[in-house]
């Protein structure tokens, strides 16, 4: 399964789901960390709560490296929206390490 293909479930996910008013801008922060690696492997990040918050730490030191603004709100804000991604995972796929059983991760 490619990333294009993922990330339109996901949007599609979280029209069906919620009342965000941008859903595809989520889908863009949540594959930020897959474009610009942050020191784990993207899809680890959403093996368990213990990596999303590693992942957030990660990708908080990537904002301070590129000298972004106010790095640990974004780094909420995209933590915020990997949740609701790891849900999408849990629910659609039975969770991302079934996805990498069944080799269906790009």
């Amino acid at each position: 399964m490619d990333k294009s293909t993922i990330r339109n479930s996901f949007i599609e996910y979280l029209k069906a789901n919620y009342n965000y008013a941008r859903p595809e801008i989520m889908a863009s922060n949540v594959f930020y960390a897959f474009n610009n690696p942050i020191g784990m492997d993207f899809w680890s990040i959403f093996e368990s709560e213990a990596n999303l918050l590693k992942g957030k730490y990660l990708l908080e030191m990537k904002f301070i490296e590129v000298n972004r603004k106010n790095p640990r709100g974004h780094a909420s804000v995209h933590y915020g929206c990997w949740i609701k991604f790891k849900e999408f995972l849990d629910q659609r796929y039975n969770g991302v390490s079934k996805l990498r059983d069944d080799n269906m991760l790009f």
